[in-house]
């Protein structure tokens, strides 16, 4: 019993907003950034899937061919 109030107490006070405004603030700019860097990567991902998809699908037009190349000079 005494390790599960030890373990609640450690967590509550990880768990808990800094009393430092500074800290606050450079984790509120870690959220912000790894948010940001999550959207581009799966944006980029999502946009290289569909690319690959479209250009292996034989009633696609091949003018659009140039985006694949595109697509695989960036990866």
């Amino acid at each position: 019993m005494k390790t599960h109030e030890a373990r609640r107490k450690i967590i509550r006070a990880w768990m808990a907003v800094p009393k430092d405004r500074r800290a606050t603030e450079k984790q509120m700019q870690r959220g912000v950034n790894a948010f940001f860097f999550g959207v581009t990567i799966f944006s980029v991902a999502f946009a290289y899937f569909v690319l690959s998809e479209r250009v292996q699908d034989p009633h696609y037009p091949p003018e659009h061919a140039q985006l694949h190349e595109f697509s695989t000079a960036l990866g």
